[in-house]
């Protein structure tokens, strides 16, 4: 049977303007190569405010983090719509190719920028693959 487990990479919770949240550190070693997705959710109120998402890899247990970039860069960051004064809900799949298995842990950061964050401008991100070993 395959496991997909499901890991909080980010919980729900707001950031000051341009300050990157980090996500929780994913070992590579734990997912089939090729697998490992990231929902990316924001909720964002504020006029002029917007959430961006990217993946990182590091190849050094952490020490040191490099934005992943590929052939096409929707598929490794996105950027959602600023907020209108109502929550603008944006929820995307992020995914890291093969080649993340090269590194030794991966991560998602989310930013919200653009104007002064409220309470009400939140994101968070969930881990999603396939178990190592179990396909």
């Amino acid at each position: 049977m395959i496991q997909r487990p499901q890991v909080i990479a980010l919980a729900s919770a707001t950031s000051t303007n341009g300050t990157a949240r980090n996500g929780a550190n994913l070992a590579t070693e734990f997912a089939v190569p090729g697998t490992i997705a990231v929902v990316c959710s924001a909720s964002i109120t504020t006029s002029s405010v917007l959430a961006t998402f990217k993946l990182q890899l590091s190849y050094d247990s952490g020490t040191t983090w490099v934005d992943f970039s590929g052939p096409v860069a929707s598929d490794y960051t996105f950027a959602t719509a600023a907020g209108t004064g109502s929550p603008v809900t944006t929820t995307k799949t992020l995914s890291f190719p093969f080649a993340a298995t090269s590194a030794i842990l991966c991560r998602v950061v989310a930013t919200l920028s653009g104007a002064t964050t409220a309470g009400a401008d939140v994101t968070s991100a969930t881990y999603c693959y396939c178990a190592a070993g179990s396909i």
